[in-house]
């Protein structure tokens, strides 16, 4: 008999094997207990977590004729087909392989005739996502008016391919990536069963670096279990192409230390032992992230760190698409090795502050005076006026601020998740997630984030990024990122404006000041207070 893959052999043949997933599996086990079975369901999230599984498992279970506790009988016919795998009411189409009009028109064709040997005729659509135009708009239809007999499951990695008018039909489920908790479980299971010798720790390895999903940490496994009969962590170093964390430690010592030689020595070495680039490049930036968390015990300034994990990431694209990956990212050790910590690659907000225009001329400085330096006034020169622009935007944001607004953005405010996995979005929509939506105008909108690192990188990617929050949004908005330090100060400078009974004043972007403009406006101070009452609430407002 033919080997059988470990994925496949350890399959969950009902919900109480099946990792993680829990509320997925409650919602269908509860339509099953009261007979609410869904015409369609959509099923989507990270490759390897159950959407498969559960789809054929929820096939099995519907079609079985003497269910118990949810466990297929294995005895009548559907089931005994069914691991056959000659079931003829259960089919399975690869949407990747079979993505015309005339697949999905023949399924359109046969859904009306009766099961032949089930309750159901269930249709497993797998990587759905990669159907065309045309074979949509024919499974529209269908899953418009379906037989009463038939189930349609679609199953994708990339849900935002998926037209809303075929998810409104569908009962979504999201799958989540499962825990490492929950994959070394499993797999010290089937290391059991299968008396495959591997140390504790390895495991915990494969569940790491499997991201999530079981069944790469499950193929990981059964390709470690083919190298040697002792499964060790160096065996899984060698295989999978990571570094020993000790070695990581050491490389972004010699950075740090400005060791140059040592650091390329090292790096060379990695690399010609067949250490993968990017997964490299992703244990530099999680050993700077832990430096940065534990700062007190490195004496490294964080703000330096910051500085190396913005190099990474900045070349990290470029790494993925060259075809000379080793050479550009020698490149990108050579820039951390020989950054200087005081030497601030970006202009920082308080250089911009010291470099306000007045009347509208540019202010000069020493670097006008010197051509060696020319180069640096322009970079000064050209954050100046990304500094009006935000400062417009602040501004334009409190003038036209609706609270009502505010809430409906905050509603859909999940929705830039649906980005994580979007080749065009993926670089740039952290910073809507790890950040706070502050002021809504109607044209302008203030965020808040942590770092002023953040707020810089923001603003050097905020054509991108006011794209992406103009699709999530439905309208066009104008941004502007500031840290929370800053937008604490912009409260508190727009509460004691009403107090005094000042207004913002919207000012067209052709208007040429470098301020924000505020008019004395004849309105009563009592209703200046109501309004920033109305924006921040009574807790941060204090009215005499």
């Amino acid at each position: 008999m033919s080997y059988l893959a470990l994925y496949r052999k350890y399959r969950p043949q009902t919900f109480d094997e099946l990792a993680g997933q829990n509320f997925i599996v409650k919602i269908l086990k509860n339509s099953i207990i009261n007979e609410k079975i869904s015409h369609a369901y959509l099923f989507y999230g990270p490759r390897g977590t159950g959407k498969t599984s559960v789809a054929k498992l929820l096939a099995k279970i519907v079609n079985c004729e003497n269910l118990k506790d949810f466990t297929p009988c294995g005895e009548c016919a559907s089931c005994k087909s069914f691991v056959n795998k000659n079931n003829p009411d259960v089919i399975e189409i690869d949407a990747a392989s079979n993505n015309g009009v005339d697949e999905i028109r023949e399924i359109r064709n046969n859904v009306g005739l009766l099961p032949s040997i089930s309750k159901y005729k269930v249709y497993i659509i797998d990587e759905v996502h990669m159907l065309s135009s045309g074979a949509f708009n024919a499974l529209l239809k269908t899953l418009e008016e379906p037989p009463k007999h038939a189930i349609f499951i679609l199953a994708t990695t990339e849900f935002y391919k998926v037209p809303e008018t075929i998810v409104s039909r569908c009962q979504c489920f999201e799958f989540s990536r499962i825990s490492e908790d929950k994959i070394v479980d499993r797999l010290k299971y089937i290391c059991e069963n299968e008396k495959i010798a591997v140390d504790d720790n390895v495991l915990q390895l494969i569940a790491h670096y499997s991201d999530g999903g079981l069944r790469d940490a499950i193929s990981l496994l059964d390709k470690l279990s083919c190298y040697t009969d002792h499964i060790t962590a160096d065996d899984f170093y060698e295989l999978r192409g990571v570094t020993d964390n000790a070695l990581i430690h050491k490389l972004v010592e010699n950075i740090i230390n400005k060791s140059v030689t040592d650091s390329l020595n090292l790096y060379n070495e990695l690399v010609n032992k067949g250490k993968n680039i990017l997964l490299l490049a992703e244990d530099i930036l999680v050993e700077l992230k832990n430096m940065i968390i534990d700062n007190s015990k490195n004496g490294v300034d964080n703000s330096y760190l910051y500085k190396l994990i913005n190099i990474i990431q900045n070349d990290l694209n470029i790494v993925k698409s060259s075809n000379t990956p080793k050479i550009i990212f020698e490149i990108s050790l050579l820039k951390m090795v020989n950054l200087d910590e005081n030497d601030n690659k970006i202009i920082s907000r308080e250089i911009i502050l010291e470099n306000k225009c007045v009347d509208g001329t540019k202010k000069e400085t020493n670097q006008n005076k010197n051509n060696n330096n020319s180069e640096n006034e322009e970079k000064i020169q050209k954050n100046i006026v990304e500094k009006k622009s935000n400062d417009l935007v602040i501004n334009n944001a409190f003038a036209l601020a609706d609270k009502l607004l505010l809430n409906d953005m905050k509603n859909k405010w999940s929705n830039f998740s649906d980005y994580l996995h979007n080749k065009e979005f993926s670089s740039v929509v952290s910073y809507f997630i790890d950040g706070n939506i502050r002021v809504a105008g109607s044209k302008d909108v203030i965020i808040s984030v942590m770092y002023d690192s953040i707020a810089v990188n923001a603003s050097l990617n905020i054509n991108k990024l006011e794209l992406l929050f103009n699709l999530v949004m439905g309208s066009a908005y104008h941004l502007a990122f500031v840290t929370e330090e800053e937008w604490k100060s912009l409260k508190k400078s727009f509460i004691e404006s009403k107090k005094l009974g000042k207004n913002y004043i919207y000012i067209e972007e052709n208007v040429n000041k470098c301020d924000t403009i505020e008019k004395e406006v004849p309105k009563s101070d009592s209703s200046s207070v109501n309004d920033a009452i109305v924006l921040f609430g009574t807790d941060v407002v204090e009215v005499e």
